[in-house]
């Protein structure tokens, strides 16, 4: 994980993958693939914590740092996700300063934060777990709404919060816009660029959801920190599709 931070802090763009479904071999089968870090998906995924050990247990058989989006900011799921040996932490609508110091609270140790001990599995991961964690642990706050963008200075003033991450399709919904990703209107362009400079002024560091890997390209060359390109579902039904569409041609 310290070698993913080293790469953002010199300017490095790192290629996540998403993983929206929850078998453990075609998660082995992303990480084989290629990608700087992994991010299991526990909000609109299909995994949950029993599906989970299993699929870590592959991917870090490949040395892949990985991350979870947990479905919300709960403590009990954000405390045993960790527990369970991830790199890092992606929570969704974070939308005042008040929701990043519990997003901080429930991820780290005291004194910085309230984070009950019970590293479960993740001891075994790496040592001294408890002195190391507040350090190693990645803790995103999605950036997603018009509220969240209003109070941006708020959140990304609270310690302990490593930087932001876009969602694209919740951001458009919030401006009344169709939600996808790899958006073109105007606004959302715009509140994009606002909240990449207003991350770097903050000496934090930036990420957002692409679909393809143009997309991804041009958001790294804007100065993104991680882009994640796709998901493990959208490359299998894109794959059979473009497969199916070939073979029927005349």
């Amino acid at each position: 994980m310290n070698t993913i931070k080293n790469k953002w802090s010199n300017n490095s763009t790192t290629l996540n993958g998403w993983i929206s479904l929850n078998n453990n071999f075609s998660a082995e089968v992303m990480a084989y693939a290629g990608f700087d870090t992994l991010t299991v998906d526990m909000q609109h995924g299909i995994s949950e914590y029993s599906t989970l050990i299993p699929m870590l247990t592959s991917i870090q058989s490949t040395k892949t740092p990985v991350f979870a989006r947990i479905p919300w900011l709960e403590a009990g799921v954000l405390m045993k996700t960790l527990d369970a040996g991830v790199d890092g932490i992606i929570c969704p609508m974070i939308n005042t300063a008040q929701d990043a110091q519990k997003l901080v609270e429930w991820s780290r140790y005291p004194p910085l934060g309230k984070r009950s001990f019970g590293p479960l599995r993740a001891k075994f991961l790496k040592k001294n777990y408890f002195e190391n964690s507040n350090q190693e642990i990645c803790v995103f706050a999605m950036i997603e709404t018009k509220e969240a963008i209003a109070n941006l200075d708020d959140i990304l003033n609270v310690k302990g919060i490593d930087g932001v991450y876009i969602g694209p399709a919740d951001l458009s919904s919030s401006f009344g816009i169709t939600p996808k990703f790899d958006q073109e209107n105007e606004t959302i362009l715009e509140n994009i660029s606002l909240i990449l400079r207003k991350t770097k002024s903050h000496k934090k560091y930036a990420g957002i959801h692409n679909l393809s890997a143009f997309y991804a390209k041009r958001m790294a060359r804007l100065g993104f920190d991680f882009v994640t390109l796709a998901s493990d579902l959208i490359f299998m039904f894109e794959g059979a599709k473009n497969a199916i569409k070939e073979f029927r041609l005349n």
